[in-house]
């Protein structure tokens, strides 16, 4: 039987599924649950910062918010799933949970990311996500400086926590790749491709601007894991739109260390997790695969730039796939 254990992040992972941030796992029935379908890791449901100041001691401390926002906020429901059920969920977690729990979180103000991603290493979490929403949109701002709040914010973090940290990566930000080298060599534990906002709608009977909620691109993030994998001192985890077993084959092909689901839970439930890792071993078996190490980026641009090397750079290569496809 092939061995699917996964090491993402310097954890242990039964294998290489991991639940991603979602209603899944807001709760420890949820948490126990995705255990008991078969992921190897959790990613709890993402804490914001407004959810987080609801303490009153952070007021003056922190940022300046009128406490008036925070009972608007907690009226509405939005800071039910608040910080102090959180630390608890997640020390009940360790105590009835055996696969590794990562908290995450997104914050605006600087100062509140680390002082909060310590609460949730005492609390016992086993890594860190950091959601960072940063969208490029002011025409007088160049990329450089959305890179340096990345990594002014990753350095903050890894400077008060000793668990591995991970940033889940906006696609639309910068450059994929020089970005992933410049947080890998800030310290980064883990890389997240991609993380899948609200998306913009125009309902034109009302003539009004809506949101609707994000979906992943497969193949957009397929082919950021093959292009950066290997070429950065970070694990990658893929996320968006794997469906089935195929999908998460070749996530990890292509050079993801682990993948993270969400859309496929939320269509079908827990329950295609052990088709999928059915469909891992049974594939494995048949190409003679022992580890997931054994073939973990065998796909990806930099393996592919090797195996292709005497036969023009790997550029020329995926250039000639390209022409050949629209040749048809």
């Amino acid at each position: 039987m092939p061995d699917i254990s996964a090491l993402y992040m310097g954890l242990n992972l039964r294998n290489p599924i991991i639940a991603a941030s979602s209603g899944f796992t807001d709760s420890l029935s949820g948490i126990l649950k995705c255990e008991e379908a078969g992921v190897g890791a959790v990613v709890l449901k993402s804490i914001f910062e407004e959810q987080l100041i609801s303490h009153e001691d952070m007021y003056d401390k922190y940022i300046n918010i009128y406490p008036e926002s925070v009972d608007y906020l907690r009226e509405g429901g939005l800071l039910e799933y608040g910080p102090q059920k959180i630390y608890q969920m997640i020390e009940e977690a360790k105590q009835k949970s055996k696969i590794p729990i990562i908290a995450s979180i997104n914050c605006r103000s600087p100062k509140l990311w680390p002082a909060f991603a310590k609460q949730f290493q005492d609390a016992g979490a086993d890594g860190l996500e950091l959601n960072i929403y940063s969208l490029p949109l002011e025409l007088e701002k160049p990329c450089e400086e959305y890179e340096k709040e990345h990594l002014e914010i990753l350095r903050s973090i890894k400077s008060a926590v000793s668990i591995p940290v991970s940033i889940k990566l906006n696609h639309q930000i910068t450059s994929v790749p020089y970005l992933a080298r410049r947080l890998s060599e800030a310290g980064c534990d883990g890389l997240v491709f991609f993380n899948w906002f609200v998306e913009p709608d125009i309902d034109i009977k009302n003539l009004t601007t809506r949101n609707t909620k994000g979906k992943g691109d497969f193949n957009r993030t397929l082919r950021w894991v093959a292009l950066t994998a290997g070429r950065i001192d970070c694990d990658i985890s893929s996320s968006g739109g794997i469906m089935d077993g195929k999908g998460l084959i070749k996530q990890i092909l292509a050079g993801s260390s682990a993948v993270q689901v969400c859309s496929l839970f939320y269509a079908k439930g827990l329950e295609p997790v052990k088709g999928m890792l059915t469909e891992l071993e049974s594939w494995m078996a048949a190409h003679q695969y022992e580890s997931i190490e054994d073939f973990k980026g065998e796909l990806s641009f930099k393996n592919q730039e090797l195996s292709f090397k005497n036969m023009g750079e790997a550029e020329s290569y995926f250039r000639s796939q390209y022409l050949k496809t629209y040749e048809k």
